[in-house]
């Protein structure tokens, strides 16, 4: 039997894999991926991604690539009755705070391959396709995983912590022995991607069809492609709609037909909203579908997944740089399962909107919104839980947990987004000095030693150690928030702000407070 060591093993090559290994593996950790599938699935899975996702994209695959296979939006979502009126029209072609548009359509297998590239090109990282988990035993300082190849010959990897990134019917999520919460939300859809032969404008480019007769869903499936997602009504057969014939009949009256479109695509879904009690298990845990499961009337089912993956790799990598024990691990589902069960939330919410197939209640609720009387869509959710700045140490301010700002700055001579230009990791940035100017020697070294970088961001060149907002963007984030500075965490959700110069070194103290809870003893003193 072959063996292996490794700092983390990962079950699965997803893009929560993808962007996990390469995290990891920028930092330097020996990291294996293990994939059963010997090849990457070619067809189209998830479309649709917002602005956070994009940037923790730009973090691990070069921004112009990341750009290549985004497709931005130029109008609006657009919910239509059946007579075609505008029910409401959502303007998807601002940007968001991350520096990008706040939402974009892919194509999966095309994103994917940007993130293989670059995942590797590590050369800590190992990716081993066609190795599928057979085993899990876990030990108080490691776990040892056999994979088995097509051969069915088996390697014993011994891992300091293991990852399940393996989908719906994770093989990590059944060893770890904890049970998942079901909203009971099951709605079945037919969904159908195709390729235009010939090129054709979409108007609106994205458009939700609340019909009862047959609620449907037609958006871009990123640069050349679409997608339609049919709800299947209770008593209809499934069996009928796995037929290519049934397909193109649906598609018909959207003038799409076998002469002007190759179907690439059409598989039955039923979706569901469903999350693990806990995602973590002493050295084991579980990310993406592994861990939740949500329906797609937000888009945010592999947005979920990734920001699993962002949350993990800060944490993992403060454990094996010794900077802390791995206590820090219950903060994974601390933090992650609160926001990702909001989210859930407000999926289903918009699917009983949306999938309404009483006539006269849909009727009723057109009539909402066309009176303005339409209940509000939800708010997306911030952090509100884990290592932020406490509500009763938080003199007020509200940023904790709240998204950071990203946008064009110059330094050192080059000018672009900030993480390219400046870098990504713990930040402590201000405009009215250097940060180190409001710290101690203490704080300074502390931060120093979780990675942190320190930020004088000013819109004028003031020196070479400052960064230069481009845009006046900060100015204006600054200034609307009432701060002077910040302390952003590597996932880039704010730890806290402060309105005065002066309580930065409250705030910093603030954090290592909370870190020396999860610290080991010579890294206390």
């Amino acid at each position: 039997m072959k063996k292996e060591s490794l700092d983390v093993a990962i079950v699965g090559y997803g893009p929560v894999a993808k962007l996990l290994g390469t995290l990891l593996g920028q930092k330097g950790w020996k990291v294996g991926i293990f994939e059963r599938f010997l090849e990457p699935y070619p067809l189209p899975r998830a479309v649709k991604l917002d602005h956070e996702i994009a940037r923790l994209l730009q973090s691990v695959v070069p921004t112009d690539d990341v750009k290549k296979v985004l497709q931005p939006v130029h109008d609006f979502y657009e919910w239509q009755n059946p007579n075609r009126v505008p029910l409401i029209k959502l303007d998807w072609s601002q940007f968001g705070i991350s520096g990008w548009q706040a939402d974009m359509f892919f194509c999966q297998p095309e994103l994917e391959a940007i993130m293989d590239v670059t995942c590797r090109e590590l050369e800590t990282v190992s990716i081993n396709l066609g190795m599928e988990a057979i085993q899990l035993k876990e030990f108080n300082d490691h776990v040892e995983l056999n994979v088995k190849d097509l051969d069915g010959e088996v390697t014993k990897i011994h891992a300091k912590y293991v990852v399940g990134c393996d989908g719906a019917n994770s093989f990590v999520r059944a060893n770890m022995e904890h049970t998942m919460i079901d909203l009971d939300f099951n709605s079945d859809f037919l969904v159908v991607d195709i390729i235009p032969k010939e090129e054709r404008t979409f108007s609106p480019m994205n458009l939700q069809l609340c019909d009862p007769v047959r609620p449907t869903t037609v958006v871009s499936g990123g640069y050349g492609r679409r997608r339609w997602e049919f709800m299947i009504r209770p008593g209809e057969s499934k069996e009928e709609f796995k037929m290519e014939e049934k397909v193109w009949k649906l598609l018909e009256p959207w003038d799409i037909t076998p002469k002007n479109a190759i179907l690439e695509r059409h598989a039955l879904y039923t979706f569901k909203a469903r999350w693990a009690d806990n995602w973590r298990k002493g050295r084991l845990m579980i990310a993406g579908d592994a861990a939740h499961l949500t329906p797609p009337f937000m888009g945010q089912g592999m947005c979920s997944g990734l920001r699993d993956s962002a949350n993990l790799a800060w944490k993992l990598d403060l454990i094996l740089r010794g900077n802390v024990n791995d206590n820090i691990l219950e903060t994974y589902t601390e933090e992650r399962k609160p926001h990702n069960q909001r989210v859930v939330e407000a999926a289903i919410y918009l699917g009983k909107l949306i999938c309404v197939a009483d006539p006269k209640k849909a009727e009723e609720r057109d009539q909402a919104f066309l009176n303005g009387d339409a209940p509000p869509f939800p708010e997306f959710p911030i952090l509100r839980d884990g290592i932020l700045h406490q509500p009763e140490v938080r003199k007020g301010c509200y940023l904790a947990g709240q998204l950071s700002l990203q946008s064009e700055v110059k330094y050192l001579g080059e000018t672009g987004l900030f993480d390219d230009v400046v870098g990504t990791g713990w930040m402590v940035i201000s405009q009215v000095s250097n940060p180190k100017n409001a710290l101690n020697d203490k704080q300074i070294e502390f931060l120093e030693d979780i990675g942190a970088t320190f930020i004088e961001i000013a819109d004028s060149e003031m020196g070479p150690d400052v960064v230069v907002d481009v845009n006046g963007k900060y100015y204006e984030y600054f200034k609307q928030n009432q701060i002077e500075a910040v302390i952003v965490r590597p996932d880039f959700y704010h730890f806290g702000s402060v309105t005065s110069f002066s309580e930065l070194s409250e705030l910093v103290e603030d954090l290592r407070n909370q870190l020396k809870k999860f610290m080991n003893t010579a890294a206390m003193n």
